[in-house]
Parts: structure tokens; C-alpha cells; sequence
């Protein structure tokens, strides 16, 4: 994946790139600026903070296994970040993720990047990408319904999803 900019309604550009082990600093800024439900959705629990583990796992990844791309406003701070992890023994198979900073939620940010990480890994050979969100999230599911995941499953108010990529 190379940097490019996203165009979105509003005359909005923002810069996308492959995620760099150096943005630890900027997706910590970004995880302090979500608000504690919108950390919620995103770790399936309340998550307070990030550990120097959370934030290395986030930012020095592959580009094969786990793939993450970011986007940054005009004064370069990420303001999303979405990726796709490959799961442990299942080869063909990863999850995917996002987060887009609460200021920009509904703008279309977390629907183009996880539109292009699915592209990226249907062009990668993968076979099938999950996600898991809170049954309340009707955002998220919306999304992923919308990039044409079907619902495989509820357990103590998690729903997972799955995205067949061998089919258009």
C-alpha cells in the first residue's frame, strides 16, 4: 500500500499511508482523543489506556500478516487508523479493525479505509476477513454490512462478521 490522499465529501483531503513503527506518539494521540465509549467499541471493553505493548503491536507491524494504514489532517495528526491482522493457524484469514477520532466521526473516513484494506487483502490472496463489534455499535455494523460482511455469530453481546474475499 503506498500514501495517496482520500477525497471525501466536503472537499475534505486527507493523506493515507502504510502506519510507521515511529507513530507510536501519533496513535497514542489518537486513542487519548477518543472518548471513553468510542474506545469501548473499539476494544470490545473499557480500555483506559494503551500499554508501550498496545502501541508497539499497533505501530511496527509487517505490511503482510498485519496490514495498517492511517490517515492524517492537514496538520499531520492521524485521525483513523484501520488494519487487518492475520489469525494465528488459519491461513487466508484476518481481522480487520478501525478507529476514526470522534471530530470526524460520520464523514466516511472508517468506511474508505476498511474499503481499501479489503481490497488489499483480496489483491493479498487472503480468503475471508472477521471483525467483531459490540451488538450495539449500529455504526460499525452498518459498515461492515455495507462492505458486504454477513453476521456469523452473537456471544455476551459481541457480534462477529465475516467477509467471504472469494466472492465479488
Amino acid at each position: 500500500m503506498s500514501s495517496h490522499l482520500l477525497h471525501l465529501p466536503g472537499e475534505i483531503r486527507l493523506g493515507v499511508r502504510p502506519i510507521a513503527g515511529d507513530d507510536k506518539s501519533g496513535v497514542a494521540a489518537l486513542f487519548r482523543g477518543l472518548s471513553d465509549e468510542s474506545r469501548r467499541r473499539r476494544f470490545l471493553a473499557p480500555k483506559p489506556k494503551l500499554s508501550a505493548r498496545d502501541l508497539a503491536f499497533l505501530t511496527e507491524v509487517d505490511q503482510r500478516d498485519h496490514v495498517a494504514i492511517v490517515a492524517q489532517d492537514d496538520a499531520g495528526a492521524i485521525i483513523a487508523s484501520a488494519r487487518y491482522a492475520a489469525w494465528p493457524g488459519e491461513p487466508g484469514r484476518a481481522e480487520i479493525a478501525f478507529e476514526v477520532a470522534d471530530a470526524w466521526h460520520g464523514r466516511g473516513i472508517g468506511t474508505a479505509l476498511a474499503t481499501e484494506l479489503v481490497a488489499h487483502a483480496r489483491g493479498a490472496g487472503l480468503t475471508a476477513l472477521t471483525a467483531s463489534t459490540l451488538s450495539e455499535n449500529k455504526p460499525a455494523r452498518a459498515l461492515l454490512v455495507n462492505l458486504g460482511f454477513r453476521p456469523a455469530g452473537t456471544a455476551s453481546g459481541v457480534v462477529e462478521y465475516e467477509l467471504d474475499l472469494t466472492v465479488e
